[in-house]
């Protein structure tokens, strides 16, 4: 079965497209696999109708509510499964879809909030970082690069109440970076809150062009993944967080490479004692 809550209450559907509502939460993966062709003939309705449903459930055509009842439906299995049979295991193929994917990321990046997200970390006083799932390795990467900048960063903590051991620090000359693929987690809707209560500036990296529901970031980066029913993939977030790194290098200039070379320099003074 799917979540019921992906429809919106308060919507007067019609018995036609309340036979639609329970086919998708009773069979997902057959709903998947239909056209509306399949729907239409398998509920004993028309076309136009599962069309329409579509619009007035919000998800503008029927490809958008597939998707995001693939997202809703599938787990890791499911999406792995579906890439090894798309692709064969073929390196080939994953790695052109993952460059496929970056382009995307291109199209759909809007290059002022990318301008923006730079200048508002190298403004700050202090940068939180908050990743949860596989979105834990890359906020760890931007970390990594950031602190070799010299610039004052802190990874806080996935989930629980620890975060906000961390979060209550926060303040209006701070940026906190959280990221939310598919949806923003509980843990990023209370940073992303807490952020505009203190008044600093909150980004978040997303797979979304569009978001309605929980609190705004003051900036947002749009990241491709790939399809919903796709193994998905982070090489595009890595790519566009080395972009950012790359645009606050150059912003830094002289400071940022000093600590490089401050860091060369001790592991010179001090490579002979440490293990490789």
């Amino acid at each position: 079965m799917t979540d019921p809550s992906l429809f919106p209450t308060g919507v007067a559907y019609t018995p036609a497209e309340e036979l639609i509502i329970n086919h998708i939460v009773e069979k997902p993966r057959e709903f998947l696999l239909q056209s509306i062709q399949d729907v239409a003939a398998s509920l004993g309705i028309s076309e136009a109708t599962v069309s329409r449903f579509a619009r007035h459930a919000g998800f503008g055509d029927f490809k958008t509510l597939k998707n995001a009842v693939a997202a809703r439906s599938l787990g890791p299995a499911d999406k792995m499964s579906a890439s090894i049979d798309e692709g064969a295991g073929d390196v080939q193929a994953f790695l052109r879809q993952q460059r496929a994917n970056i382009d995307r990321t291109l199209e759909g990046l809007d290059e002022e909030s990318f301008a923006k997200a730079v200048h508002a970390l190298v403004a700050s006083r202090r940068i939180f970082l908050h990743g949860k799932g596989a979105s834990a390795c890359v906020a760890e990467l931007l970390r990594f690069r950031l602190n070799r900048y010299g610039m004052l960063v802190e990874l806080l903590p996935a989930g629980g109440t620890e975060l906000m051991e961390g979060l209550v620090h926060a303040g209006p000359s701070d940026v906190l970076v959280t990221f939310g693929f598919q949806r923003v987690s509980p843990e990023g809707q209370a940073l992303l809150d807490h952020g505009e209560k203190v008044g600093c500036t909150t980004v978040l990296f997303t797979d979304r062009y569009v978001r309605s529901v929980g609190p705004r970031a003051t900036i947002e980066l749009y990241t491709y993944r790939g399809e919903p029913r796709a193994y998905h993939s982070m090489a595009s977030a890595v790519a566009l967080v080395d972009a950012l790194v790359v645009g606050i290098a150059a912003q830094l200039d002289g400071p940022a490479l000093e600590t490089l070379d401050r860091i060369k320099e001790l592991k010179r003074a001090y490579g002979h004692l440490l293990a490789r």
